[in-house]
């Protein structure tokens, strides 16, 4: 099974690939571990390399994107057939659900695994074609290659595979949950159910109410 198809049917569950990010609450709903990241995860490892949106313009990544922010953040590229319209049109339901905290302290970032093809106009032409307007609080953004695998790698979306890690087509559908006010990082499969991850995102704050998963 390809790791594509494994996050696929693990919707619902705690993504485990980069270290167990969501535990199983005992009111039946899900609980964020205090220490919820993946080795290496933390605002310490955040790489501050620059990164260019959609609208041709340059950010440090975590000074400017992640810094006192919580942050959802996926890979895809403009070109793909395969699992990244998915991941995009349930991240737009992702972003409904979270109302106007999106834009404000909530922010989206999909990150091109094709820097060298994912031009800014092509990144914008493919937030057009979903719906995703600018100023919404969320960025398509591409880096220069060697940048791009530190955030990959960084950010836990690397496969201990070298062979699949290096196929493109079989690239993750994880979601990337962070908090850099409370340090606190969580992932979940992106296919999974809209409404789950909502609550997860809003559980990323220790001073949220509580709420069951299911």
């Amino acid at each position: 099974m390809d790791r594509r198809n494994f996050f696929t049917r693990m919707a619902g569950l705690a993504a485990t690939s980069a270290g167990a990010a969501l535990i199983t609450g005992g009111t039946g709903g899900i609980a964020l571990a205090d220490n919820a990241r993946p080795v290496g995860m933390g605002r310490k490892n955040i790489p501050n390399v620059p990164v260019m949106s959609q609208e041709g313009k340059t950010y440090k990544f975590f000074d400017d994107l992640v810094k006192g922010k919580t942050v959802l953040i996926n890979f895809f590229y403009a070109e793909c057939t395969g699992i990244c319209p998915r991941m995009t049109s349930n991240l737009l339901k992702i972003q409904k659900g979270l109302g106007d905290c999106v834009g404000r302290d909530t922010f989206i970032y999909s990150i091109s695994l094709k820097p060298e093809q994912d031009t800014p106009a092509k990144l914008a032409h493919y937030a057009g074609m979903h719906g995703i307007k600018p100023g919404s609080g969320w960025l398509f953004l591409r880096a220069q290659h060697k940048n791009m695998e530190l955030l990959r790698e960084r950010l836990g979306f690397k496969d201990s595979e070298p062979a699949v890690d290096a196929d493109v087509n079989q690239h993750t559908g994880i979601l990337r949950i962070g908090n850099d006010v409370y340090d606190r990082w969580a992932a979940y499969p992106l296919l999974g159910k809209a409404e789950t991850i909502v609550e997860v995102v809003r559980q990323m704050d220790p001073n949220a109410p509580r709420h069951s998963l299911y």
